[in-house]
């Protein structure tokens, strides 16, 4: 009997699951497919930078694993585009992360024997339906609303996720990425897009923060020297400028 595999972490769903040539019928195209766990195994080193070593452990995976996963999800895609393929994206022996809501087409998801527990929850759906923001997460000091706001995103001391529904908040300790010699802001930022966050209020943000961010959907604001609260206000008021790129050079 084969030993049974682990499943894969992932923690994106993409909303658009499938690539064909244009101009070429349906029926006249062949497809390859390209499984969950080799998409994410790329977004996470070729799209957001993330080291081979930190990858693997996301996935939950070793690295001669997820190794394997890049290359072929590199071949199939090379073979896609050379040949005139058609591309679906699908399947894969996957577990999503519960905090991780996909943006849509979850239910097409659930219809090909999806295992995940993604299921929008009610905040999400308010803010689809009201094309607003209901969560935001603030980098802080001491995790207060009356403390101030860090101006170091990858190596801020707390992250606070402020609900604007029912204005409560929560606060994630970010201390480990204080000090880490590499990867604090894509680990700062991936703490975000867990969170459910769909906004980020902080001083400034290098590349590879804000490539995952983006990569995400995370719109971010920038406040300085101002409690959380105050920063809090400024962007419900539309006084916050938002960034429409990096600030700051890498290791910031």
């Amino acid at each position: 009997m084969p030993w049974p595999r682990c499943r894969r972490n992932i923690g994106f769903l993409p909303s658009v699951t499938y690539f064909k040539p244009a101009g070429v019928r349906l029926a006249d195209l062949g497809e390859v497919v390209l499984g969950h766990d080799e998409l994410e195994a790329i977004r996470l080193k070729d799209l957001l930078g993330i080291p081979q070593e930190e990858a693997a452990k996301q996935m939950n995976v070793s690295q001669p694993t997820f190794h394997r996963l890049l290359l072929s999800a590199h071949e199939k895609m090379a073979h896609a585009v050379v040949n005139g393929k058609a591309l679906r994206i699908e399947g894969g022996n996957v577990k999503i992360d519960e905090k991780f809501t996909p943006p849509c087409g979850w239910r097409h998801m659930c219809r090909q024997g999806w295992n995940g527990k993604a299921t929008p929850q009610k905040g999400d759906i308010l803010s689809i339906e009201k094309g607003g923001t209901m969560k935001i997460a603030i980098t802080s000091f001491d995790g207060t609303l009356e403390g101030k706001v860090d101006e170091r995103f990858g190596r801020s001391r707390k992250l606070i996720i402020y609900d604007r529904e029912n204005k409560s908040h929560e606060v994630i300790d970010n201390m480990q990425n204080m000090n880490a010699p590499q990867g604090a802001g894509i680990q700062s930022a991936q703490n975000v897009v867990n969170s459910g966050a769909t906004t980020v209020i902080s001083g400034h943000l290098g590349p590879n923060a804000f490539r995952v961010l983006q990569s995400a959907g995370v719109e971010v604001y920038t406040a300085s020297n101002m409690p959380v609260s105050e920063a809090i206000g400024a962007f419900e008021e539309g006084k916050l400028a938002k960034l429409t790129g990096p600030d700051v050079g890498g290791h910031w």
